[in-house]
């Protein structure tokens, strides 16, 4: 179970989220934030956060997500940068590179692209790039 999330109900993060794209919504441009994200619409641009970054069930993300927490339950085609967890749920697919301090994947959930994980910095990242 990721951080209280049940089949059916929305992931839940210790952060207050302050930013929330509704399934309608379709964004082309970057995000860039203090706060926390909730994406359950189209983002076709990157999604940058100091607090935690949630894509839902209906959420899709063509770009790059960074995010203090990153939780995967929709789609990102794009690398993901996680200076703390990243927990991909078995409806969350993800076609890019990982570069987290911990990251799971719940059986179901989909990653295909390199992962580099641990305590290092996550300034040099360019050894990953199998996603542009």
């Amino acid at each position: 179970m990721a951080w209280g999330f049940k089949r059916g109900s929305a992931p839940l993060s210790a952060d207050q989220i302050e930013n929330v794209l509704g399934r309608s919504l379709r964004v082309s441009g970057d995000l860039k934030a203090e706060g926390a994200f909730r994406i359950d619409g189209t983002v076709e641009g990157s999604v940058e956060s100091a607090g935690a970054v949630i894509i839902g069930e209906g959420g899709a993300v063509h770009g790059n997500v960074t995010g203090r927490d990153v939780v995967v339950a929709g789609q990102v085609h794009g690398n993901i940068t996680a200076s703390g967890h990243l927990d991909i749920v078995a409806s969350g697919r993800v076609e890019g590179d990982i570069d987290a301090r911990s990251f799971r994947i719940e059986t179901g959930g989909v990653f295909r692209g390199q992962s580099c994980m641990g305590d290092k910095p996550a300034a040099d990242v360019s050894h990953l790039s199998s996603v542009k």
